[in-house]
């Protein structure tokens, strides 16, 4: 009998935001490095990075943290976005961690969004938002999303108002641990006889490309030159059983 195995093994996670997590500092009012960018509120705009110290004014990862303390009363918003490189047609893994330092009104919000505008727009995607309308501290909450790519070049962005009901601003937003990671879509197999294996993933037309490799224990992953064609709502490769044992990934060359 012919022998083969199927493995869809977990690719490396590398987070295509650069200092998502603040830790390149320094602290400071509207210091947000190697986020490019940056616009505050009309009025009463106070937002930067700060270094964590006593409880609640702490991190979520590492020793550094983004707050958003503003109290802009024409409804503009502190707005801090960065950009990264994606593939059209793949999909990414996004999270963010937010928390408040302190009671806020129901004011309090901030809106999160993917796509090319940096000012909040109906053309980008809604990414899940945090109203801490809280008589105390709220811990960080970690929200995430799977974003569908659709351009090459996007700015994830983040747009808060504290509405502290006063300019003497103590308390705000507290952003961390921000992350954009590719997804891998499920590899599924059947064999279809009399001698052939049948590879299919969700999306057609993805980007996505097969991978082989004879043993696990060795990084010799080959790219296949086969091209996806697309079968319904999915993406397919049609292989020969192979002879040997075979293990098999999906990747995003």
């Amino acid at each position: 009998m012919t022998a083969f195995v199927a493995f869809a093994t977990a690719q490396a996670q590398t987070n295509l935001v650069v200092n998502g997590s603040f830790e390149a500092g320094p602290a400071g009012q509207n210091v947000f490095t190697r986020w490019g960018w940056v616009a505050g509120a009309d009025n009463d705009s106070i937002f930067g990075v700060a270094q964590a110290g006593s409880p609640p004014e702490v991190a979520e990862q590492g020793s550094y943290f983004a707050y958003f303390r503003g109290h802009p009363t024409d409804d503009s918003q502190d707005c801090l976005g960065t950009t990264f490189n994606s593939k059209i047609g793949a999909l990414y893994n996004i999270s963010y961690y937010l928390g408040t330092d302190g009671p806020l009104t129901n004011g309090a919000a901030i809106w999160i969004q993917i796509g090319q505008q940096f000012g909040l727009s109906p053309v980008c995607v809604a990414l899940p938002s945090f109203f801490p309308h809280s008589a105390n501290a709220i811990s960080y909450q970690k929200f995430s999303a799977v974003w569908f790519a659709t351009n090459a070049s996007p700015i994830l962005s983040f747009h808060g108002i504290n509405a502290t009901n006063g300019v003497a601003v103590t308390n705000g937003i507290l952003l961390d641990n921000v992350s954009v990671t590719v997804a891998y879509p499920p590899l599924t197999l059947t064999f279809s006889p009399p001698s052939s294996l049948v590879f299919r993933w969700p999306y057609t037309n993805s980007p996505y490309r097969l991978q082989t490799n004879a043993s696990l224990l060795t990084t010799n992953w080959a790219t296949l030159s086969n091209t996806p064609v697309n079968t319904g709502t999915n993406s397919q490769i049609t292989l020969p059983t192979p002879a040997t044992a075979e293990f098999y990934r999906l990747t995003l060359p």
